[in-house]
C-alpha cells in the first residue's frame, strides 16, 4: 500500500493540469497609426519600425492612401524610372518573438502608376531574418485581404526574429512605371485561441494528450539536439555535447500540461505494485505473470497509456 501512495503521489502531481501560457507576439504600430502622417520614413521611422529603404531606388511614407484598418497605412515603391540591379529591395521591420505564433496575417495593395503589376519585375515580400518567408509571386494589381503567412518550427525558439514587410526588384535595368506595394493591419495569431501551446503539445493540436505522450516515449533517454522540442527541461542538458538527455525532468515539465481525466489513473494506482489474480481486470500485461498470479507494474501500465483518453466505441 506504502508502494502504491508513493506512486500515486508522484504520478497525481506529474499529471496535474497546471497551464503555462506563452507571450503571443504582439506587432507594435500594426497599422501605422502612432505617427500620423508621415512624408518620408527615412526621415522619421514609423513607431517600432526600422527603416532600411535604399536613397535613389526606393522611396516610402505613411499616409491615407489605402486603410484598411484606423486612418493610415504604409506605402513602399520604386523611385521613378530609376534602374536596378537584381535583388535590389526596400524593407522595414521589428523584433518579434514567434514561440507561440501561429501565423501572421496582413492587408496589401498591389498597384502601379499605368498598366499592370509585373509579378516577374517586382514582388511584395515578407521576411524573417533576412529569409523571405512570403512573397507575391502569383499576383497581379489589386487588393488582397488577410493574406497569411504560417510560422515554421525553425522560427519558435523563444528568440526574437526580425519581421520585415518590403518590396523587392527581381530584374536588372530600368523599370518604366512606378511599382506601389501599400500595407496595412498587420497582426500575430496564437495557437489555441491566442493562448498559446503547452509544453508538452508536440503535434500542436492544442491538447497534451496520449499523442504527445507517444512521442515524447519514442525519444525517451535518448540524447537529442539541445533545441529539439521534445527537450523540456533544460538544466540537465550538457552544453559539451550539445545535447540533452529526455528523462523524468523532462517527463515533469510535459506533465505539468496534462489534461486527462485522473479517474481511470487512481484506479490503476490503487493496485500498483500488487499481486492479484491471473483474470484480475488490472492486469493488462501478461508476460511478467508468475504462476498463479500478476504483479501491476510498468508493463501494465504502458497498455493503459496507450489507450489514455481514447474512445471504446468505434
Amino acid at each position: 500500500m506504502e508502494k502504491a501512495m508513493v506512486f500515486g503521489i508522484i504520478m497525481v502531481a506529474l499529471l496535474a493540469a497546471n497551464r503555462v501560457q506563452a507571450d503571443v507576439c504582439e506587432i507594435i504600430n500594426g497599422s501605422f497609426e502612432d505617427d500620423g502622417w508621415i512624408n518620408d520614413i527615412t526621415v522619421k521611422e514609423p513607431n517600432g519600425w526600422d527603416v532600411n529603404v535604399p536613397a535613389g531606388e526606393f522611396l516610402g511614407y505613411v499616409h491615407r492612401d489605402w486603410p484598411t484598418e484606423g486612418i493610415y497605412n504604409l506605402t513602399l515603391y520604386t523611385d521613378y524610372y530609376n534602374t536596378f540591379e537584381v535583388n535590389d529591395m526596400a524593407t522595414v521591420s521589428q523584433g518579434l518573438n514567434l514561440t507561440d505564433v501561429n501565423e501572421i496575417i496582413f492587408d496589401l495593395k498591389l498597384q502601379t502608376d499605368s498598366l499592370t503589376w509585373d509579378p516577374s519585375k517586382v514582388r511584395a515580400i515578407v521576411l524573417i531574418d533576412d529569409d523571405i518567408v512570403w512573397n507575391s509571386n502569383n499576383l497581379s494589381s489589386g487588393v488582397y485581404y488577410n493574406r497569411i503567412y504560417t510560422v515554421e518550427d525553425k522560427y519558435r525558439d523563444g528568440n526574437l526574429h526580425k519581421f520585415a514587410l518590403g518590396i523587392k526588384v527581381k530584374v536588372a535595368g530600368r523599370l518604366w512605371r512606378t511599382y506601389y506595394t501599400h500595407w496595412d493591419f498587420i497582426e500575430c495569431t496564437g495557437f489555441c485561441g491566442g493562448g498559446g501551446l503547452l509544453a508538452g503539445d508536440f503535434d500542436r493540436n492544442c491538447f497534451v494528450d496520449i499523442n504527445d505522450l507517444k512521442s515524447m516515449a519514442e525519444v525517451w533517454l535518448d540524447e537529442l539536439a539541445l533545441d529539439d522540442r521534445h527537450n523540456l527541461f533544460h538544466d540537465d542538458d550538457i552544453i559539451e555535447s550539445s545535447g540533452g538527455i529526455v528523462s523524468f525532468l523532462d517527463f515533469a515539465v510535459f506533465a505539468d500540461s496534462w489534461d486527462g481525466d485522473l479517474a481511470d489513473l487512481q484506479w490503476l494506482v490503487e493496485k500498483w505494485l500488487q499481486q492479484v489474480g491471473l483474470d484480475d481486470e488490472h492486469n493488462l500485461f501478461k508476460g511478467d505473470d508468475v504462476q498463479a498470479g500478476g504483479i501491476i507494474n510498468f508493463f501494465d501500465f504502458a497498455i493503459f497509456a496507450d489507450n489514455w483518453l481514447a474512445s471504446s466505441y468505434e
